[in-house]
């Protein structure tokens, strides 16, 4: 028996955006309701019946912080990605959505985004159990419990890597690919279906990264997704 659909409410008032959300949902076992309106959004919260909320936030919109706080009140277990423009200063933001995300977690998705992108940050922050559906803590943004030299920027996007292993005695290269969940001038954090472990030399071999790094820390997540920090070389 398949799973039931992930139920997503998405918050925007650009129309187009919302049907095209919409649309992306069908075939792909994701079931997207839209709010085009404060109203509108309020009266789906309080149901409180979603996975997952997808919420457009600008710090300077009072509506759309009200709205936040309104669903950590109500729903405070359920995840929310927040959508907001790429000009917008991550430390700024990140202070402005702490201020109303006390409890549960959250997760950045910058504007523009492809369609693609966004199935790929909804499975990155969904793991499927048979018919059990959860969002893992570990992947929620909190800069606060992660010690690192530098701010990093959130950044969701699908990157190839190399590292060297032993493998029956012998010492070959592993390709793999994964994605990339955050990175700043000085590292990255990764997500994969391959375990890496503390000190080993990460080659990255992707148009928009082409430098190597050393894993600084790694932890399974599951018996198979592995997340680990990179500090770039």
């Amino acid at each position: 028996m398949s799973p039931d659909p992930l139920r997503i409410l998405a918050i925007d008032d650009e129309h187009l955006l919302l049907r095209a959300l919409e649309r992306a949902g069908k075939g792909r076992s994701l079931e997207i309701n839209t709010a085009a309106t404060t109203r509108h959004a309020l009266e789906e919260i309080e149901r409180c019946d979603f996975d997952l909320f997808m919420l457009d936030f600008d710090i300077d919109d009072q509506d759309r912080q009200d709205l936040l706080q309104t669903i950590d009140e109500s729903c405070p277990f359920v995840p929310i990605i927040i959508m907001t423009t790429s000009d917008r200063k991550s430390c700024e933001l990140n202070e402005a959505i702490k201020a109303r995300r006390k409890q549960g977690t959250w997760h950045l998705l910058e504007k523009p985004f492809s369609l693609d992108r966004l199935i790929s940050f909804v499975d990155v922050i969904f793991q499927n159990q048979g018919n059990v559906k959860y969002s893992p803590n570990s992947l929620s943004v909190s800069y606060d419990q992660e010690k690192r030299y530098e701010f990093r920027r959130p950044h969701v996007q699908p990157v190839n890597f190399s590292f060297k292993s032993m493998v029956d005695g012998t010492v070959k290269r592993i390709f793999a690919n994964g994605i990339l969940t955050d990175i700043s001038d000085c590292g990255s954090g990764i997500l994969a279906h391959k375990q890496v472990k503390p000190e080993q030399v990460i080659s990255f071999e992707d148009e928009f990264i082409k430098q190597n790094g050393i894993v600084a820390w790694s932890v399974m997540i599951d018996s198979e997704t592995c997340r680990f920090g990179v500090q770039f070389c």
